[in-house]
């Protein structure tokens, strides 16, 4: 293990180095590798199979692709006026964006392109959905921000037909982002997916929740929450998961469910 975390300092070194661009970080906040989404497209491989040039540029790659989908995400404009550090921050998605494809055209791998590209249509769709307030329930809404958060995941998994280890990367990373959004709700400030499901005619599109519907608001983020922890929990007990990969999923899930964020507000 102590191996395979060297291999996870490297490659996150090398995504460092990528995002390196001094103009733009002096005027916009610096790009932040989550790690949490590093192990997860790490964890498939074994430490000697990291040490392969192919894998440790889909990885970063993937990275770098991620990094610029939130990069984008975090520009809300309210009018047709941009500010300009929004600029620099649409400017500097478009430049990881870049990245991502000049990394993966350097190997070759078609397949990798061809499958990170179509995530990114799939991401942008639901993000187009969601911001733009376009569902007719709570399910199809969680189904938008489930693709947000794990397409990615799902197309790069499935490159090296990995798929298997979808299911529990899918439901931390889901997690995590309905724990966010609801903090952010709890909190008072902007949440993209209280205003979705405020918006919905079963909730008789007042212009803010009730104090029934916040308490179900709470409720239906909880409910999603303890779903996806109970089925990493099942897969922290399940003995055909090998013992390296339960002992990253078993860090996953302690980043992710046993953060005081969560159960304080729960």
């Amino acid at each position: 293990m102590n191996e395979w975390l060297k291999q996870k300092e490297m490659l996150e070194q090398k995504v460092r180095q990528k995002l390196s661009y001094p103009y733009l970080h002096k005027y916009i906040e610096k790009p932040e590798i989550e790690e949490s989404r590093l192990l997860i497209l790490m964890m498939p491989f074994t430490a000697e199979q990291l040490l392969s040039d192919d894998i440790q540029n889909c990885i970063v790659s993937a990275a770098l692709i991620q990094i610029a989908l939130d990069t984008h995400e975090r520009v809300i404009a309210s009018s047709d006026y941009i500010a300009k550090d929004q600029q620099l921050t649409v400017l500097a998605g478009d430049y990881f964006s870049g990245l991502y494809y000049r990394t993966l055209a350097e190997t070759g791998n078609i397949d990798m392109i061809r499958s990170l590209s179509a995530a990114v249509k799939s991401i942008n769709e639901s993000k187009i959905a969601l911001y733009h307030q376009e569902h007719n329930s709570v399910s199809s809404i969680m189904e938008s921000v489930y693709k947000i958060e794990t397409e990615i995941i799902k197309q790069f998994y499935s490159v090296f037909d990995l798929q298997s280890f979808f299911p529990v990367a899918s439901h931390v990373l889901s997690a995590k982002r309905l724990i966010e959004e609801k903090h952010l709700f709890v909190t008072g400030e902007k949440s993209v997916l209280a205003e979705a499901v405020d918006s919905l005619e079963a909730w008789g599109n007042n212009p803010s929740l009730s104090v029934d519907g916040q308490h179900e608001m709470i409720s239906i983020c909880d409910q999603y929450i303890n779903h996806a922890k109970a089925e990493v929990e099942q897969a922290l007990h399940d003995r055909s998961v090998a013992g390296s990969v339960r002992e990253l999923c078993s860090l996953l899930y302690n980043e992710t469910f046993r953060n005081k964020t969560y159960p304080e507000e729960g």
